[in-house]
Parts: structure tokens; C-alpha cells; sequence
């Protein structure tokens, strides 16, 4: 009868320890496919970044909304590409140059703290300012 207790209290530590070395398994699974996925998008970044491109972080997605981070030092282009609707909100006053497909060129300006939307189509933009173009972009799906 002695015994019983003690056992008991061996079978509670086993289970507890069990619990809690799932539980850091788990963990370690679950940093394993966040990192899998939030690599192409980093690498994507660094691409762009070697490239003299603009850089872009998706900082929210779902199945209706898209957030984007975007920077642009002076001189830096974005890809020519087709975008949705958006709002973009500008954490700082600059300037960019919009190119359009066609040839056609739009020269932009915008405040900090300013909001703006913009009609799905298809545009370049580069950052004709004196300081780095930081912004952030709202779309729908």
C-alpha cells in the first residue's frame, strides 16, 4: 500500500512530462511551417532589394484582405504589374513617378499621414524624392 502513492506520483510526473515535451514538439512543428512559408516571401524581398527595386512585407493576409508594407528609397522602381483596387496610406511626405504600359507617366505626390485611394490598374511607380518612400497598401481579394 506504500507503493501506491508513490506510483502514483511517478504516473503524474511521466504524464505531465509527456505533456509538456508534446507541447515543445508541437511548438518546434508549428516554427518549422511558418518559417516554410514565410520564406519565398523573403526571399522574394531580398531579390527585389538586390535588384534596386522597391521592398514590400505582407503584414496581414486572408481570404478577403491584403496589408503590404512598402519602402522605396529615392531612385528605386517597383514591378511593372497589374494591382487591385487599394487605399494607401503614407507614413511620410514623398514623391514617386507612375508608368503606365502605354507610355504614359504621372508624376505623384503625398503627405504624411495622408490617405488615398487608387482604381485597379496596371503601373510602375519610382521614387523621384529626396527620402525613402514608406507606405502602406490595403487591398481587397
Amino acid at each position: 500500500m506504500k507503493r501506491l502513492p508513490q506510483l502514483l506520483i511517478g504516473l503524474l510526473v511521466a504524464t505531465v512530462m509527456l505533456a509538456l515535451s508534446t507541447g515543445a514538439v508541437m511548438a518546434q512543428e508549428k516554427a518549422k511551417a511558418e518559417k516554410t512559408i514565410a520564406a519565398p516571401v523573403e526571399q522574394k524581398e531580398k531579390a527585389e532589394k538586390a535588384k534596386g527595386q522597391s521592398t514590400t512585407k505582407v503584414l496581414f493576409e486572408n481570404e478577403k484582405y491584403r496589408v503590404v508594407e512598402t519602402r522605396s528609397k529615392p531612385g528605386e522602381k517597383n514591378e511593372m504589374k497589374a494591382r487591385q483596387d487599394r487605399v494607401i496610406y503614407s507614413f511620410n511626405a514623398g514623391k514617386s513617378r507612375l508608368y503606365y504600359p502605354e507610355g504614359k507617366t504621372e508624376d505623384v505626390s503625398f503627405k504624411a499621414g495622408e490617405v488615398r485611394f487608387r482604381k485597379a490598374d496596371k503601373t510602375q511607380s519610382e521614387n523621384t524624392g529626396k527620402t525613402e518612400n514608406h507606405n502602406l497598401v490595403i487591398t481587397t481579394k
